[in-house]
């Protein structure tokens, strides 16, 4: 019976061009993540494609190993080098190209000193790293918890409103007990994987919603409610194997879409990196994670999240019998988060923080500092997404199976 409904909706012409488009998408994010890797030669124009990311990976594995006191300071002279060049310091925006080009292999690491070392938690300066001096490589740590725990608690700032006591020392703690060193490598393999990640899985989200909002919906709509409700097993057997399949469904789509993107994306851009602090990428953030942990938590958090979205979208379909009104539940719980967020208010965001659609981009939500202080202790919101969309999942699938069953014909 589960055979049966999945070839109703994946063998239908609207399920078929669903298939495509999913492919599409994963086809679009594997090329999105390549793409977008580049490397800038000695004439200071842009290559891209496999030259361009096996020059800019050997570029970094040069300094690749241990960000100690004596790499740093090894790094702070050779950008000191390269900005005492006539090219770094001509007119000619060419020339200035070229010499960005020798910044590449240690790029990352300078990225990380323009937050290390600016004014202001909050603030980011291009050419900060530019001002670092050699003396100042043994501050490229502490400034870190430094700058956050003056944003913490400067009474005049946003941070004062958006966290109590607990949330704060709890950021805190965060911050002190992350391990240093980091260890750091190239790393574009991941970094690229998760920056993209929420295209494929949102994307897959409104997919899959959508052929899941047809399984229960479809005999209303073809008239074979009467005969389906009569028949001897119409109620149970069949109700389940509607739910059977749409969890088929989803997890065999899911995780072969997120599987093949990220098999195809690392193998042409290197796994290299995979053990190297969140940090390197998102230098503010407070989740102590490494790069191969970020995007397990990112894989697993869209699963839980595709499946949450699929159930309820079931749910609706068999409430309403209408398998349109029902494919517009994924519409709106990933678009009216994200038109509230644009409000600009820092308590609305943070509310925001625990809506689902944050399942399906959590490599971006891994950047935000969203705690939440429940009386039991401070929880950060992966802590409380995870579980609580899990839960309900699996409470909607008796909910789903009631509702239909119950459903009188008319």
């Amino acid at each position: 019976m589960v055979r049966f409904e999945l070839k109703k909706v994946l063998g239908s012409t609207s399920g078929r061009i669903a298939l495509v488009l999913l492919a599409v998408v994963v086809v679009l994010g594997c090329w999105m993540s390549v793409s977008e890797v580049e490397w800038v030669n000695e004439q200071g124009d842009v290559e891209t494609g496999p030259a361009a990311i096996s020059k800019l990976r050997n570029a970094q594995k040069q300094w690749a190993g241990i960000l100690d006191e004596a790499r740093l300071e090894e790094i702070i002279r050779e950008n000191q080098r390269i900005c005492a060049t006539p090219e770094a310091q001509s007119q000619d925006y060419q020339q200035n190209d070229i010499a960005y080009g020798w910044t590449l292999g240690i790029r990352p690491v300078l990225n990380m000193m323009n937050y290390a070392y600016s004014k202001d938690f909050l603030e980011y300066d291009w050419y900060c790293n530019e001002q670092v001096t050699p003396e100042q490589a043994g501050d490229f740590y502490t400034n870190r918890t430094k700058l956050m725990k003056q944003w913490l608690l400067d009474d005049t700032g946003s941070a004062q409103y958006l966290f109590d006591e607990n949330e704060r020392n709890y950021l805190i703690h965060q911050y002190e007990s992350l391990e240093t060193p980091f260890y750091v490598d190239y790393t574009e393999g991941w970094t690229q994987l998760m920056y993209n990640s929420p295209f494929v899985i949102m994307v897959s989200a409104l997919i899959l919603g959508y052929l899941c909002a047809g399984i229960f919906a479809g005999e209303y709509r073809w008239k074979a409610d009467s005969v389906y409700f009569s028949a001897r097993h119409g109620r149970d057997r069949a109700v389940w194997a509607k739910i059977k399949a749409g969890f088929v469904m989803v997890t065999g789509l899911y995780w072969a879409s997120v599987l093949i993107y990220s098999l195809v994306t690392l193998g042409l851009l290197g796994f290299d990196g995979w053990n190297c602090p969140l940090q390197i990428d998102l230098w503010k953030s407070f989740h102590r994670l490494t790069l191969w942990q970020a995007w397990v938590l990112t894989a697993v958090g869209g699963y839980i999240g595709n499946l949450f979205f699929a159930f309820l979208t079931m749910w609706v379909s068999a409430k309403t019998r209408s398998a349109v009104f029902a494919s517009t539940v994924p519409f709106l719980l990933v678009f009216v988060p994200s038109f509230l967020d644009n409000l600009g208010s820092d308590t609305v965001s943070k509310i925001l923080g625990l809506f689902p659609d944050q399942l399906l981009q959590v490599y971006q939500a891994l950047r935000y500092f969203y705690v939440y202080d429940l009386g039991i202790g401070v929880f950060n919101a992966m802590e409380l997404l995870l579980p609580l969309y899990g839960l309900l999942t699996v409470v909607l699938v008796p909910v789903m199976y009631c509702s239909f069953r119950k459903r009188a014909v008319r």
